[in-house]
């Protein structure tokens, strides 16, 4: 069993700066995403607003889609205090023995084990964008909910982003976030942009 606690205030800290400074960059934000990779390493955060979003209703299918695109986003939060590899990275690292084989004192898990410690990352960030919705923590500047998820960097989990979206979110905003895809887009783009009308 593995000892969290590292982790936990880690990624606690990390998503606190890393959203104060997307919401004082932008006051409308109105969605940030939490890119997370395979490889078990540290997570970028990045968000956008309604105006960019709306600058995306009525293009080519193919250039709406970038909505859900996460690294094509045009605002990061990027905490400052925060020295490579990152602290998120560092505890993770910790865990999966990957810190050990750097250093020359170990080996990593076995891939069963790794598997697990990703289900259990996983979990760790949704309990902790939880906290920081009850908290309030996630509202922009209008007082308006920022809806949040996991994001699949590398796509190398095609379910993540919709498995934590609706860990995240009501069942009847998770079903639309699951349609926003192809024909989906616009009718999602015109709901998030009216919002802030």
């Amino acid at each position: 069993m593995h000892d969290f606690t590292c982790l936990d205030e880690a990624i606690m800290n990390t998503l606190r700066a890393s959203i104060t400074l997307l919401t004082e960059e932008n006051p409308d934000l109105l969605l940030v995403a939490c890119g997370m990779v395979e490889d078990l390493t540290g997570f970028f955060v990045t968000g956008t607003d309604a105006k960019w979003l709306g600058g995306l209703i009525g293009a080519e299918e193919e250039k709406s889609q970038i909505a859900w695109l996460p690294s094509e986003w045009p605002v990061s939060g990027v905490d400052p205090s925060d020295a490579a590899p990152g602290r998120v990275t560092s505890a993770i690292w910790e865990l999966s023995g990957t810190q050990a084989m750097i250093d020359g004192t170990g080996s990593e898990l076995c891939e069963d084990d790794y598997n697990a410690l990703r289900v259990d990352y996983e979990d760790r960030m949704i309990l902790a964008l939880r906290q920081l919705q009850t908290e309030g923590a996630l509202r922009n500047a209008r007082g308006r909910d920022i809806w949040i998820w996991l994001h699949s960097a590398d796509y190398s989990d095609e379910e993540l982003d919709d498995r934590s979206f609706a860990a995240l979110h009501s069942p009847e905003l998770a079903a639309q976030f699951h349609g926003r895809w192809g024909a989906g887009t616009e009718p999602l783009l015109k709901k998030m942009t009216s919002l802030y009308r």
